[in-house]
């Protein structure tokens, strides 16, 4: 891909399509680790002197946090330390007017691009630079650079189209997140893989497709609960809960995996709810289960002290719900590991943002869930296809 940190913009009216999509609190957008990553991009794009205009989404039509991203112009300005404009129409004389009086380096911001009809359709970049918006909007621009890394899975309008009409570059943030992202899937050996979350469904994406190199598996969360109960622990009324939100999709491939793999996988030995600590032996099927034990954070921690890099995906516990400690125990630990380490997925980098840890302190940060997953798993993004065929 042909990145925009290699091409002289300066001057020129260049339209990012970033990812500004945050936590709504309140009603009201707060600040993530996603916004500071996206913030930095920007801030470097500009300084090349572009008069740079940003491309967001916040929600999808329908849900609870869809909305203006007015509101986000304060935060980014807050992040970027300087003001930031914002246009609230996509048609009529906002917008060129807007750009005649932006100088060099000045930054502005969009509203929600799926507020438009034509958005979320999904297409091709051929199909998608005939919409009426990509088409109208385009004329405004000289270049286009694609630095949504976190949305490279979704073909919508504001991703694809512009590729076809406009000279493309991939930003900042996309090119670091392709590289590093790219090397821990395809290049460094022996990666000891540390998997929780939620969805069973995701790691068994990425299992299958780096099982064969991975030298250990260490489950958490939800997929660490569903391989006990595999094993034969009685977890009757946490998996009943699991199965009420329908988050045991992958039960049967996580299952196969174990089978065909024993010696990789380590489950946990202990497990944390409301009355403490509990040993998994003594479990008989009425507790409920919210985070790994202190025993399993130590045999992990073992484990990861002689791993020569470590990917680690999903958090090892509800944090959202106070139980962060196993997850902190493990991220202690991968923090400490000399070699290269990478935290993937939404709730991964969340508590991240909630804890004392730095992005600093790992070798690569994804601030991507569904792109992380999917690219790890050895999919390929359309997105990226795009850029890398049409820049």
């Amino acid at each position: 891909m042909k990145k925009a940190q290699k091409k002289d913009i300066k001057g020129k009216k260049v339209l990012v399509r970033s990812d500004l999509n945050l936590p709504i609190e309140e009603g009201k957008p707060v600040k993530s680790l996603r916004l500071k990553r996206y913030a930095d991009s920007l801030r470097e794009i500009s300084s090349k002197g572009a008069k740079t205009v940003v491309m967001a989404h916040q929600g999808r039509p329908g849900d609870k946090d869809f909305g203006s991203l007015k509101d986000h112009v304060p935060l980014l300005e807050q992040e970027l330390g300087r003001d930031v404009g914002f246009v609230n129409s996509f048609f009529g004389e906002e917008l060129p007017r807007t750009l005649e009086k932006m100088d060099e380096g000045d930054i502005c911001l969009l509203e929600n691009v799926r507020f438009l009809s034509e958005e979320i359709r999904k297409g091709s970049v051929e199909k998608h630079s005939n919409d009426f918006f990509v088409k109208h909007i385009s004329s405004y621009f000289d270049a286009y650079i694609n630095d949504g890394f976190s949305v490279a899975h979704r073909p919508h309008g504001s991703m694809m189209g512009f590729i076809g009409r406009l000279e493309t570059f991939s930003g900042p943030l996309m090119s670091e997140e392709v590289k590093e992202c790219s090397k821990a899937r395809d290049a460094v050996e022996n990666p000891v893989l540390v998997l929780g979350g939620a969805k069973p469904s995701d790691i068994v994406k990425m299992l299958e497709n780096m099982i064969d190199r991975a030298k250990k598996v260490l489950l958490g969360g939800i997929p660490g609960e569903i391989a006990l109960k595999l094993r034969g622990v009685p977890l009757d009324k946490k998996y009943s809960w699991i199965k009420d939100r329908k988050l045991n999709k992958g039960e049967k491939e996580l299952l196969d995996l174990m089978k065909e793999n024993q010696d990789k996988f380590v489950v946990p030995v202990d497990i944390r709810n409301e009355k403490g600590e509990v040993s998994v032996s003594k479990l008989d099927g009425t507790e409920m289960i919210w985070d790994i034990g202190p025993k399993t954070s130590k045999k992990y921690a073992e484990i990861i002290d002689e791993a020569d890099s470590v990917i680690m995906k999903g958090p090892m516990g509800a944090y959202e719900e106070g139980f962060k400690r196993g997850s902190l125990e493990v991220l202690e630990e991968v923090k400490n590991c000399d070699g290269f380490t990478l935290l993937g997925g939404g709730h991964t980098s969340t508590l991240l943002n909630q804890s004392n840890f730095s992005v600093n302190d790992f070798s690569h940060v994804s601030i991507a869930g569904g792109a992380f997953v999917r690219f790890m798993s050895g999919e390929d993004l359309p997105v990226i296809e795009a850029i890398s065929k049409y820049s």
